[in-house]
């Protein structure tokens, strides 16, 4: 069980977006997911008890490590998450448009842009409100604070 649980920390450690029961299973050689979840929530309980920095939290079926609420404020200037080029240009697209639909997204940055979106939701950068058909995708408080812009002006972006 010690070697599982290092496994599967190590695992979550390298992967921010969080990995899916089932993943985890086939990385570690584990066929069977319910002893996995078992070591998942006996690291999670760990953590809890000793108060520790980080949580491990499950959303779905996919689990990830965060820092605990107390400490968000803590590390968030020295903490910038990496982000991926592809993904910062969606973002720099929803973000010059001030909202966007979904389905306009797509059409400029291709099928990928749906995994950007969901991304960029995680991290807190924008919103995305059912419309319709569609989503409305828009910029939240906590992209223009991270990224040092006043919400009332205009972005411009090269090449727009």
């Amino acid at each position: 069980m010690r070697e599982l649980k290092s496994k599967l920390e190590a695992i979550l450690f390298c992967s921010p977006q969080g990995v899916e029961l089932a993943k985890l299973a086939k990385l570690c050689g584990i066929g069977a997911k319910g002893h996995v979840k078992a070591v998942l929530n006996s690291i999670k309980e760990d953590l809890e008890k000793r108060e520790a920095g980080i949580k491990l939290i499950r959303n779905e079926n996919v689990w990830r490590f965060r820092v605990r609420d107390e400490h968000v404020g803590l590390v968030t200037e020295s903490a910038k998450p990496e982000i991926d080029k592809a993904i910062l240009q969606t973002l720099a697209f929803i973000a010059h448009k001030g909202s966007a639909r979904q389905s306009d997204v797509v059409k400029l940055r291709s099928n990928k842009a749906y995994d950007h979106i969901k991304q960029l939701v995680d991290l807190g950068f924008v919103e995305a409100k059912k419309k319709g058909t569609t989503k409305l995708i828009a910029p939240t408080k906590k992209f223009y604070k991270y990224f040092n812009l006043n919400e009332n002006e205009v972005l411009e972006v090269e090449g727009a």
